[in-house]
């Protein structure tokens, strides 16, 4: 059995078949209806095959003009099929700025829309991969060089003995820059397996907060940024979340506000209690577009292109988010071009779940 994989061909063969078919019928019919009467008209017989001549001719002449024209409408309706086709065949290839160009507004349209949209998509996507390659090449790229470097220089001896603990606190930083970048790397490949899980226990926020501003003070003595704790509650704020996670939270969270503070400015941690518990981290460095806020937890996303290389990978943000979502819990943000930027984001109180598990 011949199996015709062109959708031209199919339709093409379609409309001439209908063609002949009704063609045929007519034909029929038409012997059938007048056959008698061109009988009583005593028409001779040279005058019958006369009039068969011209109603075959007549059929000929028909079937050519619609099938001439059923062939240019077979090809003009699956045209967008074949630039559909062409298009996704260059998308397949990595070449990303293809588009389809079609004016209908049926089916068809739709469908051309939807690739458009997602060579679009698929386009933004590589080019944030390069993106992230080129500056996680950097980041390790960057310490690995600067710790051969100084390996190779303690080897040799070239370092005096009174700076050598200097170049070694410099080597430690390096691989902590370098420890961090895999771990984001990390947590962020079991946020997209679904792999990543909290365990939620009651603790003090207040004390867990007032740990990481101390446990990241020498990053903020070498930024040159004060990083201030504001609390009015009286007593500690005790909380039901994951401590480990929400340590992680606000690591990266003060830390992309210190990264964007200029020297001598300040960085305000703000804990107070609502119904729910609330922190919120400010810095007064340059603000976020109001068109970029909603892409700021994008994966590998950096609104300000020119600082790059400064401002890491752009994964801590994105895992902030994924962290509070399996919270169930959201985190908000209100910034100003050139005033600062704000981040706020709220855990439930233990009493409140508390409350909640004896009532059930």
């Amino acid at each position: 059995m011949i199996r015709i994989k062109s959708v031209f061909l199919k339709l093409f063969i379609t409309y001439v078949v209908i063609i002949f078919v009704s063609h045929l019928v007519f034909a029929i019919a038409s012997y059938l209806l007048f056959h008698n009467k061109m009988i009583n008209m005593h028409l001779n017989s040279e005058d019958l095959n006369q009039m068969r001549h011209l109603f075959v001719l007549a059929s000929i002449i028909s079937i050519t003009i619609t099938g001439l024209f059923t062939y240019n409408l077979s090809k003009r309706n699956t045209a967008p099929l074949r630039e559909m086709n062409r298009v996704a065949l260059h998308i397949a290839r990595g070449q990303f700025d293809q588009r389809i160009k079609i004016k209908t507004r049926d089916e068809l349209g739709e469908l051309a829309e939807t690739l458009n949209y997602m060579a679009q998509e698929l386009a933004g996507l590589d080019q944030m991969r390069k993106d992230f390659v080129s500056n996680v090449s950097h980041d390790l790229r960057s310490p690995l060089t600067s710790i051969h470097g100084f390996i190779g220089a303690f080897l040799d001896d070239t370092i005096p003995s009174e700076r050598k603990h200097y170049y070694y606190t410099i080597m430690k930083e390096q691989t902590e820059r370098m420890i961090k970048l895999v771990n984001d790397l990390l947590d962020m490949a079991r946020i997209e397996a679904g792999q990543l899980q909290i365990r939620p226990v009651i603790f003090n926020l207040s004390e867990l907060v007032r740990q990481v501003v101390a446990r990241m003070e020498p990053e903020f003595m070498k930024k040159q940024v004060d990083v201030e704790l504001i609390s009015k509650e009286a007593k500690d704020i005790h909380v039901f979340a994951d401590p480990d996670r929400i340590d992680q939270v606000i690591v990266n969270l003060i830390q992309n506000a210190v990264q964007f503070s200029l020297p001598s400015s300040t960085v305000e941690v703000i804990m107070k209690k609502e119904e729910q518990a609330v922190v919120s981290i400010r810095d007064y460095g340059p603000g976020i577009r109001q068109e970029d806020i909603e892409s700021i937890w994008e994966r590998f996303y950096k609104a300000d292109k020119a600082r790059n290389i400064k401002t890491g990978t752009g994964l801590g943000l994105s895992i902030v988010k994924h962290i509070l979502d399996l919270h169930q819990t959201d985190i908000q943000v209100e910034s100003e071009v050139g005033r600062g930027t704000t981040f706020t984001f709220t855990l439930p109180m233990a009493q409140n779940k508390s409350k909640k598990t004896k009532e059930k």
